[in-house]
């Protein structure tokens, strides 16, 4: 029962952080042509939305919420592979649920497929950047889950505003954002480079925790 419950909350987190991400684009577009004003609301929603998952789930699956998240909490054995196998699908399922809804209830195609193309070097380095300060953000408080409800979006609210990809710092999010046409979407040839740079920032983002903050955190400090 333990673990459907924090595979549910993972599916319900994602789910909330997708709506709050793709509806607030939509919202953005129909309140203003001002691309700077929309790029604010958008990172504006996805701070406080996921400041509410991180609360709302911490205590029920860790809150994760992000497969690159997962896979670095299993490498230090923090999870066990097949529930987080169970986390990573359900993330998915979860973003890309979320994605439907927020298009339905703006009264577009409930899973469209997103035009925007997002290639470029500069925006690789920029999601390797993005998701490292998460990564590394997550594991500088590994006993502080109230810090980290801060924190995280905190950094990914001014990931928005200050990288050129907009910080989109998930895989599982990444690929839900592929099912609409709002100004958050990606391209379905854009969605496997993003990941690649997303999971070797989740890397360097558990370096820099090693290596440099917390160096005791593979004896699980």
């Amino acid at each position: 029962m333990k673990t459907q419950r924090a595979i549910g909350m993972e599916f319900v987190g994602s789910l909330i952080l997708a709506l709050a991400i793709v509806g607030s684009g939509q919202m953005a577009t129909n309140l203003t042509t001002d691309s700077g004003l929309r790029l604010f609301i958008n990172a504006l929603a996805t701070g406080i939305g996921l400041a509410f998952v991180i609360r709302l789930g911490v205590k029920t699956s860790g809150s994760h919420f992000n497969p690159a998240v997962t896979l670095i909490m299993l490498s230090l054995k923090r999870i066990k592979p097949k529930l987080s196998l169970g986390y990573i699908l359900a993330q998915i399922t979860g973003g890309i649920t979320g994605v439907a809804i927020a298009n339905f209830i703006f009264d577009q195609s409930a899973l469209a497929q997103s035009a925007t193309l997002r290639s470029g070097s500069n925006l690789f380095v920029s999601e390797v950047l993005a998701t490292a300060g998460l990564v590394w953000i997550i594991l500088r408080f590994p006993k502080r889950d109230d810090l980290i409800a801060i924190y995280a979006p905190l950094w990914i609210f001014g990931g928005i505003l200050f990288t050129s990809s907009t910080a989109f710092a998930n895989p599982a999010i990444t690929i839900a954002r592929s099912f609409t046409t709002s100004i958050t979407g990606i391209a379905n040839e854009s969605v496997l480079a993003f990941i690649t740079a997303q999971l070797i920032g989740a890397v360097i983002g558990l370096a820099a925790a090693l290596y440099i903050t917390n160096p005791k955190l593979e004896a699980n400090e």
